[in-house]
């Protein structure tokens, strides 16, 4: 069966740590394997935004941010976006125990 991720609200201060979540989230069953030279490299495919697409999904929620994905992804994908996403930012407010960045549901795809 298939689902999708559902970015239903933005917590208030969170947008960046959220934008940033976005474009850095990734979808493990999707991994892509190469081999070079005997060694085989994965890469972990990720939901393909660019800066400004990821921009208009954290301010138009609720909206779908991943489609027709295994329920484990999307298990994975709802935590990581809760978490939210803090590379070098560091005056981005940081979630206290509890607490997440976003609301994110999944559903049955349909």
């Amino acid at each position: 069966m298939a689902y999708d991720v559902i970015l239903e609200s933005v917590s208030p201060g969170f947008h960046g740590p959220v934008v940033a979540a976005l474009l850095t989230a990734r979808i493990p069953s999707r991994t892509k394997w190469t081999e070079v030279a005997g060694f085989r490299n994965a890469t972990t495919v990720g939901l393909g935004l660019d800066p400004a697409k990821a921009e208009r999904l954290a301010t138009s929620a609720p909206v779908v941010v991943a489609k027709g994905v295994t329920v484990e992804d999307a298990e994975h994908i709802k935590a990581y976006l809760e978490a939210g996403h803090y590379p070098e930012k560091k005056e981005w407010p940081r979630p206290e125990p509890g607490q997440t960045c976003c609301v994110v549901g999944v559903r049955a795809s349909g």
